[in-house]
């Protein structure tokens, strides 16, 4: 298997991490034992207005072990409403910018959102779009600003995707197993 040099770990997106070659997604009040690790607020479990989880966030980023935020975006299907969605996620770029490190981005429905906000914050760091597996079209409008993409599982059993990563250029994604395939 070839790793993207971009950021170079073959699991970018588990919650479940067996070695230190896969990013562990940590939420805020998870405790994590070993290895590298994520860390964000996903945006279907943002508390009231999120800055008691924020806080948390902060100060885990900058763990030497913390290799990127999030994961953290929008989500259309999420209780939380979106302007307060935006509000977080907004803060998570921020954090990613200043830090240098990667952001990890679960995006649902909102995807013209994702986009705008890519284009008005002027983020020039890397943003990984988990779970990928939507049209080729919205995967190169995507790529167009900026963002890559990650696969897990579905790959296997999506012949659309399988030619997606057979065309697409290697450091444009990468992959992941999520297993809570969220």
């Amino acid at each position: 298997m070839t790793i993207n040099p971009l950021f170079p770990y073959p699991n970018i997106h588990t919650h479940k991490a067996k070695n230190s070659q896969e990013v562990q997604n940590c939420f805020p009040e998870d405790s994590y034992e070993q290895g590298v690790f994520s860390v964000g607020i996903h945006p279907c479990y943002i508390i009231e207005d999120g800055q008691v989880q924020w806080e948390k966030v902060v100060k885990r980023a900058s763990h030497p072990l913390c290799v990127a935020i999030g994961e953290c975006g929008l989500d259309k299907r999420a209780s939380t409403p979106l302007p307060v969605q935006i509000a977080i996620f907004e803060q998570h770029i921020t954090l990613a910018e200043e830090l240098h490190k990667p952001l990890i981005i679960h995006c649902v429905k909102s995807y013209g959102e994702l986009i705008g906000l890519r284009k008005k914050s002027g983020a020039t760091g890397l943003w990984i779009l988990h779970g990928f597996h939507k049209s080729e079209a919205l995967a190169h409008e995507l790529l167009r600003v900026g963002i890559k993409l990650s696969f897990n599982i579905t790959l296997l059993h999506d012949p659309r995707l399988k030619h997606l990563t057979e065309t697409l250029p290697r450091e444009d994604f990468f992959f992941e197993t999520d297993e809570d395939n969220d």
